[in-house]
């Protein structure tokens, strides 16, 4: 059963996504949370009440007891997010402040909350939560009475759901840090993305601060009274955080917090001691003395861009393990043929993980004359790194796709 509770777990509790994924091995564990737990209790109630085996066999009575709960499931949520909406509706006080994007989100909002935290007491929504959910956790479970600033980073799929969660938080003040070819397998194309990030801007009030990167045409499109375009290179920042891209990251925030009042020596010294977000080009130096580039979160063209062009610096045997992209809908043969031209370039050997983007990567590699391995999982990829890998090498982990893909 604790297989079949991962699978449903790890598509989001989708029973067709869920019937996709049950022929198929995992090697996963679940995440123990309430709702696994009340999963697993209404399972076994049907097996107990004999609604479920042996009649349905297991992998069916899962998913009618995924069936059962979802109503109420779908109520719970609603409770939660209404809950912090009345949070939010008593504190009037509070400064909202609202990040989304195409790539980079994630980071500018930890950058940002840094940076404010000089002056301020901010609470930003942690890891990468971005949905009215992730809203609700973070009202519901991490500001407190003392909270000056909230920062919310704002996720999108679909046509309309920055704009639901603009209508949940009323932020102020907004960064749109990208528009790029993201989740164009639900979105369709980048002039709807364009057109869904910038439900941001249109939510804030006129008076409110509207900051986007002047180097991207899409943003460069965006409007707003107070709009403030940054353009790369205006400004260079000391900081341990790797990568052009984040000087652009990094720029976004200044921006802002700027405007907020944060003196240039606070905002000096915070820049200089920024972490990096986690598996977003994060350097890891292993035992053995390996170093891994670890930007297992990013999944887009340009942020691949990015860190193959840090890669390209290091002088050393540089090997890319990348299962490549998702979510690219009509543009998933350029990007990856692209993708396989741009790792030509700068690295020694290739691990490519999975089959989803087999064939693309087969045909991109082709004569290229370097090392090319193939590993059906993660776990696998390992088996090649003692043969191509040794200390002062440098290993780029480039993407990590969950396993129903």
């Amino acid at each position: 059963m604790n297989e079949l509770l991962y699978k449903m777990q790890l598509v989001g509790y989708v029973n067709r996504d869920y019937w996709a994924l049950v022929a198929k091995t995992t090697t996963g564990t679940a995440n123990p949370t309430a709702r696994l737990r009340r999963l697993r209790v209404m399972t076994w109630a049907l097996v107990i009440l004999g609604l479920g085996l042996p009649y349905l066999g297991l992998a069916h009575t899962v998913a009618c007891a995924n069936t059962l709960l979802t109503p109420w499931e779908a109520a719970n949520r609603r409770r939660y997010v209404r809950r912090a909406v009345r949070t939010l509706r008593h504190r009037p006080d509070l400064m909202v402040i609202g990040v989304t994007g195409s790539y980079g989100k994630t980071s500018v909002k930890n950058i940002l909350a840094a940076l404010l935290s000089t002056q301020y007491r901010v609470v930003s929504s942690p890891a990468s939560f971005n949905t009215p959910q992730g809203l609700a956790r973070t009202v519901n479970e991490h500001l407190r009475p003392d909270t000056q600033i909230l920062i919310m980073e704002m996720g999108a799929r679909h046509v309309g759901d920055i704009r639901e969660m603009c209508d949940l938080c009323h932020p102020r003040h907004g960064i749109i840090t990208s528009i790029g070819a993201c989740h164009l397998a639900t979105l369709g194309d980048v002039a709807t993305v364009a057109q869904t990030k910038a439900e941001l801007f249109a939510a804030l009030p006129d008076d409110g601060i509207a900051v986007t990167d002047g180097d991207n045409p899409w943003c460069r499109q965006l409007k707003h009274p107070r709009l403030t375009l940054v353009r790369g290179g205006a400004e260079h920042f000391a900081t341990p955080l790797l990568g052009a891209h984040n000087q652009t990251n990094i720029a976004l925030a200044v921006a802002v917090a700027r405007k907020l009042g944060i003196s240039d020596d606070h905002l000096k010294t915070a820049v200089a001691n920024l972490a990096p977000t986690a598996h977003r080009l994060q350097p890891i130096v292993a035992p053995n003395g390996i170093i891994i580039l670890d930007d297992s979160y990013n999944a887009n063209p340009v942020s691949a861009a990015s860190a193959l062009a840090v890669l390209g610096t290091y002088a050393t045997r540089k090997v890319v393990q990348t299962p490549g992209f998702v979510e690219q809908g009509d543009n998933t043969a350029t990007a990856h043929a692209t993708l396989c031209t741009q790792i030509k370039n700068v690295a020694d050997a290739v691990i490519v993980v999975g089959t989803l983007n087999r064939d693309a990567f087969t045909q991109g590699l082709t004569g290229w004359g370097k090392p090319v391995f193939y590993a059906a999982t993660r776990d696998a990829a390992k088996a090649f790194y003692p043969s191509l890998l040794s200390a002062g090498d440098v290993l780029l982990l480039l993407n990590d796709l969950p396993e129903n893909y």
